[in-house]
């Protein structure tokens, strides 16, 4: 029997290159091309190019044998059906076989959010200027973690309050920043001119001692070099049968004076992990429960409609490009939703008990002269 796993790799590969041509983000082009090499990879001997709906089905049906979620799976069709979407565009099939394989509809996700007054404790928990400027940034723009990140300094405009990012959409899009965010940003940035707002912060170093075959020795790096550049150093400090732990690193303190242990500054960008642990340490210092960036973006368009703003209005500030997405956010905001049942509905404002209007006023005091009425039977 033929083999056609060299085949299925050469296809994978110009779909690759098609993925670079298209311009898709570099998160999305390796989510994409992981998913059609595992496809390739169950397919073993069977060439891409022969797949039907019914191998399609089964690959699903495996995912979901092997404990994928639901929306893994649909992930997976959705990415196999641009796949053959390709495939179909350079002729090497007749028809898209995923486009065949329907899954049952999923009810949708209602957003995570912190309520006003969370949100209000989880400002007030963040203590250092970065933290202070990245929660409140968050909180008062509703930006994605990929926006934070490429924020640069050149880039904002603290009169006009407003700063240029890009992060989903590569074109970039201009957000707007709440008065108090800008302060948080302004006092973060100091007298930076440029650069990326949010810097990676070297942690500092901590000196080293090592007790090996009874002896202490001493272990640091010393910053001697142009850029990032540093020397090992090592140092016998003495035996341990001679002094304690205490009097080595005590000896090394002393041998380190003249060395330079400050780490260069790095001009690169904070990344969304230490993003994600510095909000995670702020929720355990305010109590709350572990907040993600994403959380502090649903929140910043649920209040916003809480407090009246047209839903067109919040597509504009979060960048979607469809209203539908924005209409999740419609189904979180509770208070709107009360608002409006109060004052929509005819029972619903104090002391409107019943209809209003003339004729069904009539109406009304006849049904109550006639309840009153004695009964003329007894």
């Amino acid at each position: 029997m033929r083999s056609y796993a060299a085949f299925n790799d050469e296809v994978v590969k110009r779909y690759e290159e098609w993925l670079v041509v298209q311009h898709y983000r570099p998160r999305t082009k390796q989510f994409y091309r992981r998913m059609v090499r595992t496809f390739a990879e169950y397919l073993k001997d069977k060439s891409i190019a022969s797949v039907t709906h019914l191998d399609v089905r089964s690959y699903i049906a495996h995912l979901s044998e092997q404990g994928a979620t639901w929306a893994t799976a649909f992930d997976n069709l959705q990415v196999l059906r641009r796949f053959y979407d390709f495939l179909h565009l350079g002729g090497m099939v007749s028809y898209v076989a995923p486009r065949l394989v329907k899954m049952r509809d999923a009810p949708r996700k209602i957003p995570r959010t912190l309520s006003e007054f969370e949100a209000r404790q989880f400002l007030a928990a963040a203590y250092t200027l970065r933290e202070i400027a990245l929660v409140e940034f968050l909180y008062g723009t509703g930006c994605r973690v990929s926006e934070v990140i490429s924020l640069r300094v050149e880039h904002v405009d603290f009169e006009a309050r407003t700063a240029r990012v890009t992060g989903k959409d590569p074109r970039g899009r201009v957000l707007l920043i709440t008065k108090r965010a800008a302060t948080a940003l302004r006092a973060y940035i100091g007298e930076r001119k440029e650069g990326y707002v949010f810097q990676s912060d070297m942690p500092v170093q901590k000196l080293c001692v090592a007790k090996c075959n009874g002896h202490f020795i001493g272990q640091w790096k010393d910053y001697r070099g142009p850029g990032t550049r540093y020397v090992s150093m090592s140092k016998y400090l003495g035996s341990a049968r001679r002094m304690s732990y205490q009097d080595a690193m005590t000896a090394l303190q002393d041998l380190t004076k003249s060395a330079n242990l400050v780490r260069p500054k790095n001009d690169g960008p904070l990344s969304t992990n230490a993003i994600r642990t510095t909000l995670h340490r702020i929720g355990r210092r305010s109590g709350l429960r572990r907040a993600t960036p994403h959380m502090f973006r649903h929140s910043f368009a649920t209040h916003l409609l809480d407090h009246g703003a047209d839903l067109m209005v919040v597509q504009e500030l979060l960048g979607h490009a469809f209203v539908q997405t924005t209409a999740n956010y419609a189904r979180v905001s509770r208070l709107r939703l009360l608002s409006t049942f109060d004052s929509c509905h005819p029972a619903g404002k104090p002391g409107r008990t019943g209809p209003q209007s003339p004729k069904e006023k009539v109406l009304r005091n006849e049904d109550d002269s006639q309840t009153s009425r004695p009964d003329q039977g007894r």
